[in-house]
């Protein structure tokens, strides 16, 4: 089955009784519908008692039923009775205000010969704003005739007249049944046919119509209609990029700063000193060998536990997702290494020895003067050079704004740096301190890891058709020496 739809024009608004009136079809008038020119005259449809009509020829959105049909001089009229629905007010004040007034009939099986509708049945009808044609612009009055743009054009480039428009030679079927259409050879829809390239319009048409009946499309309108993805059942294939970049991946900044080992149990014990064995001048000649009293300190460290599981679907295993679970364990072995660095820093501040900063010197950055303040407090305890300085974001600004040769100038002079380097000091930014700065030395502490961590475990859960998937680490932050950990703060005084 074929349908042509064709223009109307809006000729009054009821508001108030929710009528709206319309020159469903004009007779003796040619009009451009989706078969061609068209001209209908009296008597050639069959028309129904009643019909529906919708919002842009949608049939999951109907409005309003007609109240009469009925075919005068002019052409086939029609009144609507609009559905006192959201979409119904919302059609009423739109053709009141002359926003939406145009109307598309619905002509299910049409016979055109000769450009004329010789028959038909009348379907349907829906409530448009932009006709497709110039010549179905809706007012409320007639719109006239429309000049042949397209016969003026073809003149105007010298191509040759068409023939005489006889009726074996205009006759253009669109019944339902299968037919062979025979054309004059030379003629232009001769010529159409022996083009390779795009397909006639009339042959759109027609697929449209079919897709329209096997359901695919739209219903085809005389209206333009919007195209939008759910309408050409995804046909588009998207592209696979696998996991989004969202960052580069986290690099442990704090664990590298002290001393590493192996953690080869849960429990980590040792002793320190607490009073150190000293020498002292010795006269001889037999006499008593100077001697101090010496104390030492059991020391018991208990591994700290990291770890994160998640119950995945098996199918991801089932169907060989290499991909997800190489991504899976790369995000986690990387939380793992954000979880630890910062509870390794945690465990070094909550022994770091105060510092009280001293006033910063003038035209030297807040940063530079905290450093060195901190570098002599961890020299003067442990009579040992730091190795590394954090500094919180707030005063590291303040130093990168200092040309490098003044800030080595000033560490040289302050700290006996060799000139141009800072002698294996590193300097870093650091969001695990706020208004403070921690100078350190690499000896003050051992960092503690159970080797191989995190380590990856996987386990079928059956029952559920998963896979239980996680890691987990252990470590201990062994703490050798406070006073090689200098906390300097500013002076609230």
């Amino acid at each position: 089955m074929s349908t042509i739809k064709a223009q109307g024009r809006l000729l009054k608004a009821n508001a108030a009784d929710r009528v709206l009136e319309y020159l469903l079809l004009p007779y003796g008038e040619e009009g451009r519908t989706s078969a061609g020119r068209v001209t209908a005259s009296a008597g050639t449809l069959d028309v129904p008692d009643e019909i529906v009509a919708n919002m842009e020829h949608d049939g999951t959105r109907p409005v309003a039923k007609s109240a009469y049909l009925r075919e005068e001089d002019d052409g086939l009229r029609a009144g609507f009775h609009v559905a006192e629905t959201t979409a119904g007010n919302d059609l009423l004040v739109e053709a009141a205000e002359g926003l939406r007034t145009g109307i598309s009939v619905e002509i299910d099986n049409p016979v055109i010969r000769a450009g004329r509708l010789l028959s038909g049945a009348l379907t349907g009808a829906g409530f448009v704003t932009t006709p497709a044609f110039p010549s179905a612009l809706l007012v409320a009055s007639d719109a006239g005739e429309i000049e042949d743009e397209t016969e003026d054009q073809h003149d105007t480039e010298g191509t040759e007249p068409e023939a005489n428009n006889t009726e074996e030679e205009a006759d253009v079927p669109t019944e339902t049944e299968n037919t062979t259409a025979t054309v004059p050879a030379g003629s232009l829809a001769a010529r159409r046919n022996e083009n390779t390239g795009p397909k006639t319009p009339n042959d759109l048409f027609r697929l449209m119509a079919n897709a329209h009946k096997t359901g695919g499309t739209k219903g085809l309108t005389a209206a333009l209609s919007d195209i939008v993805p759910g309408d050409i059942l995804g046909q588009e294939q998207p592209q696979y990029v696998g996991e989004l970049w969202d960052g580069k991946a986290y690099e442990r900044k704090i664990v590298p700063l002290f001393n590493h080992a192996n953690l080869t149990s849960y429990n980590v014990q040792g002793w320190r000193w607490v009073t150190r064995p000293a020498v002292a001048a010795y006269a001889g000649n037999k006499t008593a060998v100077p001697s101090n009293a010496v104390e030492t300190e059991q020391v018991s460290i208990s591994a700290e536990r990291i770890a994160g599981a998640h119950d995945i679907d098996r199918k991801f295993r089932d169907f060989n997702d290499a991909e997800f679970f190489a991504a899976y364990f790369a995000a986690m072995t990387e939380s793992y290494a954000r979880v630890s660095d910062t509870s390794v820093a945690a465990d070094i501040l909550a022994v770091a020895t105060d510092v009280t900063a001293d006033a910063v010197p003038t035209d030297v950055p807040t940063g530079l003067s905290y450093i060195v303040d901190g570098a002599l407090a961890v020299l003067a305890a442990t009579d040992t050079m730091p190795t590394f300085a954090l500094v919180p974001l707030n005063l590291w600004k303040g130093m990168l704004l200092t040309p490098r040769d003044k800030t080595l100038e000033y560490l040289n002079s302050a700290l006996g740096f060799e000139e141009g380097s800072t002698g294996g000091f590193r300097i870093q930014p650091s969001t695990v301190v706020t208004d403070a700065v921690l100078v350190g030395t690499k000896s003050a502490a051992t960092v503690h890891e159970l080797s191989g961590s995190p380590i990856r475990v996987e386990a079928v859960d059956v029952a559920n058709g998963g896979i239980d998937a996680g890691l987990f680490g252990y470590y201990a932050t062994n703490i050798h020496d406070a006073e090689g950990l200098a906390l300097v703060t500013p002076d609230e005084g």
